[in-house]
């Protein structure tokens, strides 16, 4: 991918967070492991015209949206640790009955996300 852009189907596409602004939040996050909630206000402080730009986009929990910005996110890093060059460890999926790489939200957590679930991202 070079500056933002990626191609599908031989046809260039603008991505609407470059991979580097992933990797520059993860390593800005103190901690080794991590929600959506904490790389979304590390992000905001480090890329605010984006964060406003995504906000835009895909709205936040609250805003009768399903898919909102920290769904987008969440996605973007579960897809991120996917790779093998990631920061990340791989995120694992619900499996066997269970989610592995999931814990149930705080009351405060669930205010800002809106599920009882969220995701935990773990650094390599």
């Amino acid at each position: 991918m070079l500056n933002g852009e990626c191609e599908k189907g031989g046809v260039s596409m603008k991505t609407l967070l470059e991979e580097q602004k992933i990797e520059d939040t993860i390593r800005r996050i103190p901690q080794d492991s991590f929600t959506v909630l904490n790389f979304i206000q590390v992000f905001k402080e480090l890329y605010p015209e984006d964060w406003k730009r995504l906000r835009e986009r895909f709205g936040q929990f609250g805003e009768k949206r399903r898919y909102t910005v920290s769904t987008y996110l969440s996605n973007r890093l579960d897809l991120y640790s996917q790779k093998s060059h990631s920061l990340l460890r791989p995120f694992i999926r619900y499996s066997q009955g269970k989610f592995k790489d999931c814990r149930r939200t705080s009351k405060e957590e669930k205010k800002h996300f809106g599920s009882p679930w969220i995701s935990v991202f773990n650094k390599r």
